[in-house]
């Protein structure tokens, strides 16, 4: 069984105090998130509650999925999602994973529209160079959305779907057909 909530947070940093909204499932207590890789990890400190987890996942774009736990108020974001990570059972039942819902339409109005279509979004940044909406770091564009970039030996269809920061690349075979990620 799992809970949706919509989460919306007023982001009081900025200077037009963007409005950062997603949508969260939050499985049945008694898991955590086990990514598959660790650079994956990208937060891993202690929140007071569930809620404040949850808002520290929604702050950040590049959180996809986090685990929280009430006993020892562990909060943990993850740049991963259930497509290279899983939701495991736990002995104790303090521990939840939250994780946020993605869908084409959270991003195909805006893709590569004027940085005024983005600014209150958490989904798409705005690039300096091309000064518009853009993808997130570690993400591509897809023709529909951003998924998350693929690690190495994982399929690739295009030349930007591999983690480049960490020195991979969609190698492209003898036929010209893009095959996995490789350094």
């Amino acid at each position: 069984m799992m809970i949706f909530f919509i989460f919306a947070v007023i982001a009081m940093s900025s200077p037009v105090h963007a409005i950062y909204s997603s949508t969260l499932s939050l499985s049945l207590q008694g898991h955590e998130f086990q990514s598959q890789y660790d650079v994956q990890l990208i937060f891993n400190e202690t929140a007071e509650s569930l809620i404040l987890c949850s808002t520290a996942c929604n702050r950040n774009p590049s959180c996809r999925t986090f685990d929280y736990d009430s006993s020892s108020r562990r909060c943990r974001l993850f740049e991963a999602d259930l497509t290279n990570g899983a939701i495991i059972a736990m002995a104790s039942q303090t521990s939840i994973v939250g994780s946020v819902i993605l869908s084409a339409s959270l991003y195909a109005s805006m893709y590569n529209q004027s940085c005024s279509a983005c600014r209150e979004n958490r989904y798409q940044t705005c690039s300096s160079t091309t000064n518009t909406c853009q993808c997130p770091g570690n993400s591509y564009w897809n023709g529909s959305m951003c998924p998350l970039q693929l690690f190495e030996n994982a399929t690739c269809s295009q030349i930007d779907a591999c983690r480049s920061d960490l020195n991979l690349c969609c190698i492209i075979n003898s036929s010209g057909e893009f095959t996995q990620c490789s350094i």
